[in-house]
């Protein structure tokens, strides 16, 4: 008699699907990297926007400090807003605080804070 070699129809079947659930694997997490990169850009963009605004207030400082808002606009529609107040630190130090609220992808507001200090001794 001759014995063949090969595969059976279970190992087949068994290997496709162990084939299958990896492929639906790798395409679920291919989603979720997709919206961690959407969501980090939109982060990354907002940080950029307030530090911007905390560099211009830095520079500006001691000359004027007046609270205020700003506003950015893609295509007019606002996706990111800052507010900033001063607070006198005592011995011409000031504390800036500087909130800003973005957009997320469900169209809802995140908020995030920054705070630095200046001082005006010179």
């Amino acid at each position: 008699m001759k014995r063949e070699s090969g595969f059976t129809l279970v190992e087949i079947i068994i290997a496709i699907i162990v084939l299958t659930v990896g492929l639906l694997a790798l395409v679920t997490s291919s989603a979720l990297v997709t919206r961690m990169i959407a969501r980090g850009q939109r982060s990354a963009m907002s940080a950029t926007f307030a530090a911007q605004r905390l560099e211009q207030l830095r520079v500006t400082g001691c000359a004027s400090r007046s609270a205020g808002t700003d506003l950015l606009l893609r295509s007019g529609v606002p996706i990111d807003s800052s507010s900033w107040r001063w607070v006198d630190a005592g011995n011409l130090h000031y504390r800036v605080i500087l909130k800003h609220k973005y957009r997320t992808q469900q169209n809802s507001w995140r908020t995030d804070s920054l705070e630095t200090e200046i001082s005006c001794l010179f």
